[in-house]
């Protein structure tokens, strides 16, 4: 990674420097070497690891982070699955991620169109509203309102490639155990990250380590990643979130949860708001991606947060709501319509009847001074 760095760096300076060439002052001699330094520095400036909602995310051989990221999480009383997919920025040629979760866990690939279905599926109601406007034209406005042997304090449970996806799952009884194996297996966390790990080694959680690479040789890693279909027994709903308070910006959670009933979110790292709430069957998910989740009856509640860095000190928790109710959001969608034809005909009408009135009035004036004289 920190070649990668230099590389670029390398790069970029040899191209600002022939730039720098054609244009000699008696300052370039000054110039060049604090140019060298400023790059350098930013090289090495870059962070190795991102954070997402769910855990870290560590780009290899180039420079990415996650700007959004999308769950299903299913839960049914004792069992926990939790169906992930993240939106990467920037490009690299290999990637890991480090999910803690409450016991042992098995790792599969979910559908990637999964997460397109329940975008569809929850997406809000449209409804028009006329805005009258005035002009010449007639228009209309769509826009919305709004395994190798394991350092000492490491227990290697399974590890397993499924599809391009290195997983392995591992227990740790010491964070400084954890970051060497890691480590050594090249998934390079740094100090600061491995520290948020410590509650989750403390609770005795155990830890998903995903190696991701491309399915071909020489491609990249960026965009819409594979959706990773995690699951494990946990008898309350999970979603850990304490890694995010290593993130560098804000990100975007889409959070969908299927349980027996409605959910509600007890805590929130930022903006938070229920965007969908109904029952869903597998009577009506026949063909779909959603099928293999959707095995019986369940309430979905869809959660859109934008998670705040400094705002996260602990994972969400969750709690049954009193009622299931059903909710759906109703985008407002203003639909303007040039009122100047009404208006014109309007006052064409106005004018005829004005004139009307004006010629009986006249005729009944002209009417009346005959019999008077």
């Amino acid at each position: 990674m920190a070649s990668s760095r230099l590389t670029i760096a390398l790069s970029h300076y040899r191209t600002i420097a022939r730039l720098h060439d054609c244009t000699k002052t008696p300052m370039h001699k000054f110039l060049k070497p604090l140019l060298a330094a400023f790059l350098f520095l930013l090289a090495f400036s870059v962070s190795t690891a991102y954070a997402c909602g769910c855990g870290i995310y560590i780009p290899r051989e180039g420079d990415a982070n996650v700007a959004q990221e999308r769950a299903l999480v299913r839960w049914d009383g004792a069992r926990e699955d939790i169906v992930m997919s993240l939106g990467v920025l920037g490009q690299s040629q290999e990637a890991a991620i480090v999910l803690p979760i409450p016991s042992r866990a098995e790792v599969k690939l979910a559908p990637s169109n999964l997460f397109d279905e329940l975008a569809e599926l929850t997406k809000p109601l449209v409804r028009d509203e006329v805005e009258w406007t005035f002009g010449f034209g007639v228009g209309s406005s769509a826009m919305p309102d709004a395994v190798g042997g394991a350092p000492r304090g490491v227990n290697v449970l399974s590890r397993q490639n499924i599809g391009p996806f290195d997983v392995a799952n591992l227990e740790a009884s010491d964070k400084d155990a954890l970051k060497n194996w890691l480590d050594e297996n090249e998934f390079q966390l740094d100090a600061s990250v491995i520290d948020l790990m410590q509650p989750y080694v403390d609770e005795k959680w155990t830890f998903v380590a995903v190696r991701l690479r491309p399915e071909n040789a020489g491609q990249e890693l960026g965009g819409d990643l594979q959706p990773l279909w995690i699951s494990f027994d946990s008898d309350k709903l999970v979603y850990p979130m304490r890694a995010s308070a290593h993130a560098k910006n804000s990100q975007q959670l889409f959070l969908y949860v299927l349980a027996d009933h409605r959910i509600e979110k007890q805590n929130a790292f930022g903006a938070s708001r229920v965007s969908y709430a109904d029952w869903i069957e597998p009577a009506n998910l026949s063909n779909s991606a959603l099928a293999p989740l959707v095995t019986r009856k369940f309430f979905l509640t869809k959660f859109i947060d934008t998670v705040n860095p400094a705002q996260v000190k602990d994972d969400f928790k969750f709690s049954v709501a009193p009622q299931d109710t059903t909710f759906r959001e109703v985008t407002i969608r203003r639909v303007k319509q040039d009122a100047t034809p009404l208006a014109l005909l309007a006052c064409f009408v106005a004018m005829i009847l004005g004139m009307s009135v004006f010629v009986i009035a006249l005729v009944m004036f002209t009417r009346r001074r005959a019999v008077v004289q």
